[in-house]
């Protein structure tokens, strides 16, 4: 079975590719994450062969190049010796610019480079179990470059390090979803959005229920304190001795158990308030302890 992950990239390959300079950022953002250069040459490799059937026909329209895409048993890969993608690649491996000064300047280009950085080296767990969009790396100073760059979209990514890694993550669901926007994937997005409105109801349904039960509780214990003074009366004095308001309110209550103070008061002739029926009740435990 499929991974949220490996959905939620393959939707992504679906995606409208964009103008000529958003293809360009993409196509980056892929190589930056999942490329290895080795010389003149850029061996780029994905688990998904849709991860990279998009990468060969950004490359086409980038370049005008065909490229060819390899499977083995674990993976899919292809080699790039184009010199216009060498060249860029070298120019920021040896200069000093940025991620967003040479491939991401424009708000439409930082979300195609955010897409192609998802797509060659990021992960999204799935949302049924938590919240959480990571971006890996080897290189420090890519990872360093892109938390600037995510910084400038307004995404707040913390950094790790893991076995020799550079690990940029987001556990907050709010990130993680103006992430996804940003890279169009609306469908997981909506996911993540449903599932954390029904995390809300239920939060909402327990806390009611909860609330409930703790005064059901609260009731059950009055009634017990009641009862055992209203019996210990019977035994002692005899509830017939009791003032006529205080008789009739302790035998609704004998009779009734289990109901509440505002309950009971309605059974009463007249009918009594909340208030007036706790004020007898108390009048009656006095005279209990008294006993």
């Amino acid at each position: 079975m499929k991974s949220f992950s490996q959905k939620t990239k393959e939707s992504l390959c679906k995606t409208a590719m964009g103008r000529p300079c958003c293809i360009d950022a993409e196509m980056m953002g892929i190589l930056i994450f999942a490329g290895r250069l080795k010389g003149n040459t850029i061996r780029v490799s994905s688990e998904s062969s849709q991860i990279m059937k998009r990468f060969a026909v950004l490359i086409k329209r980038c370049c005008g190049e065909t490229t060819l895409v390899k499977e083995s048993k674990s993976s899919c890969f292809c080699s790039i010796s184009n010199k216009k993608i060498i060249d860029m690649i070298l120019k920021y491996e040896t200069g000093s610019e940025k991620i967003s000064e040479l491939f991401a300047k424009d708000e439409c280009c930082k979300s195609a480079f955010l897409r192609g950085a998802f797509l060659g080296g990021g992960i999204i767990v799935d949302p049924n179990k938590t919240y959480n969009m990571e971006f890996i790396t080897s290189s420090e100073r890519i990872h360093r470059d892109f938390k600037e760059l995510l910084e400038e979209m307004e995404l707040d990514f913390k950094s790790a390090r893991r076995k020799g890694s550079f690990v940029l993550y987001s556990k907050s669901s709010d990130t993680v979803c103006d992430a996804l926007t940003h890279m169009g994937a609306v469908s997981a997005q909506m996911q993540i959005i449903n599932l954390r409105i029904e995390r809300e109801l239920r939060s909402d349904l327990n806390r009611v229920s909860n609330g409930e039960i703790a005064n059901m509780d609260k009731v059950f214990d009055a009634a017990a304190r009641q009862l055992a003074a209203i019996n210990k009366i019977e035994e002692t004095m005899g509830i017939r001795n009791l003032p006529d308001d205080l008789q009739e309110v302790a035998v609704a209550r004998l009779n009734n158990k289990d109901l509440s103070l505002d309950a009971l008061g309605k059974k009463l002739s007249p009918p009594l308030t909340k208030s007036g029926v706790n004020h007898r009740l108390r009048r009656i435990i006095e005279i209990a302890e008294k006993q």
